[in-house]
C-alpha cells in the first residue's frame, strides 16, 4: 500500500522509566505527547489515572504529578503514539473507567464518564484497582464487552484501555491516484511527465497580481489580454508567449 507522505513505522511500544524521590513532581519526556490520555503511567505497577484533578498530567515533553511519587517509586511511562499534527478531535487509544458493584463480572456500555465502550479487534488493556490483568483474567466479545473470570468486588475501579482502528476517509492513493471533486490551490505543481492532460477548455486570470519570474530555463504561456497590477512585477529571463 502506498501512502502520502511518510511510511508509517512499525514497532514495539516505546516506554521510559524514572524513579521517584519523594519531591519531584516534574519528569521530562524523550517523545512529544499532546495530554495525558496518550501515554499509560504506572507508579509501582500500579496504573495511575491522568487528568487535572487526578494522578498526572502530560503535555508536550513534560510529564506533571499531582503529589510526587514517593522515594525509591519506580515509575514507567508507556507511549500510545507520537504527537502528530492531527485534529485535536482525533483518537485512537480510549480510556474507559467504571466502578463495580458487588460480585460484577460484565462491564459494558456507559462508564462512569458517560463514555460508551467500544474496541477494535480483539486487543485491550484491563486494570483492576490499577493493577493490570493477565489475558486469563477476562474475555471480550462484541467489541463492546469485558467479562471478568472473577466477580469483582464492590467499588473496585476497573480501567479498561481500547484500541481503535482509524480509517482515513476521502484520500487519494498516491500509488493509483483519483478525482478532487473540489478545487485545488497550491503555490506550484510539478509532473514527472513530458506532458499534461487537461480538459478542453484551459482558463487563467486576466490580470496579474503578484511579482511573478520566468526562469532562464522555463518556457510560460498565457492567454491574452492581460493587465499587470501597478503593485506586481513580471520578469522575464526565459521565455514568455502571450496568445
Amino acid at each position: 500500500m502506498a501512502y502520502i507522505g511518510s511510511e508509517p513505522n512499525y514497532g514495539t511500544v516505546a516506554s521510559q522509566r524514572f524513579t521517584g524521590d519523594g519531591s519531584t513532581t516534574s519528569f521530562g519526556l524523550t517523545q512529544t505527547v499532546p495530554d495525558g490520555e496518550s501515554i499509560i503511567v504506572t507508579i509501582g505497577n500500579v496504573v495511575q489515572e491522568p487528568g487535572a484533578s487526578a494522578a498526572y498530567t502530560a503535555s508536550g515533553n513534560t510529564l506533571a504529578f499531582s503529589a510526587a511519587p514517593a522515594n525509591g517509586d519506580v515509575i514507567m511511562v508507556r507511549y500510545l503514539g507520537r504527537s502528530i499534527d492531527t485534529p485535536s478531535s482525533y483518537t485512537n487509544v480510549i480510556r474507559f473507567k467504571y466502578v463495580a458493584t458487588a460480585s460484577q463480572t460484565v462491564f459494558t456500555g456507559a462508564d462512569i464518564n458517560s463514555a460508551i465502550l467500544a474496541f477494535t479487534g480483539s486487543v485491550v488493556d484491563v486494570f483492576l484497582n490499577g493493577v493490570h490483568l493477565d489475558e486469563t483474567d477476562y474475555t471480550i466479545s462484541n467489541g463492546d464487552t469485558v467479562t471478568l473470570a472473577t466477580g469483582a468486588t464492590l467499588n473496585d475501579e476497573i480501567v479498561i484501555i481500547a484500541y481503535r482502528a482509524q480509517t482515513f476517509a476521502d484520500v487519494v492513493a498516491a500509488s493509483t491516484g483519483g478525482t478532487f471533486a473540489g478545487g485545488i490551490t497550491a503555490p506550484n505543481f510539478q509532473t514527472t511527465v513530458t506532458k499534461v492532460h487537461t480538459a478542453v477548455f484551459r482558463t487563467n486570470n486576466q490580470t496579474v497580481t503578484q511579482n511573478t519570474t520566468i526562469a532562464t530555463a522555463e518556457n510560460a504561456l498565457a492567454i491574452g489580454p492581460l493587465s499587470i497590477d501597478p503593485s506586481a512585477t513580471i520578469t522575464v529571463d526565459g521565455n514568455l508567449t502571450i496568445l
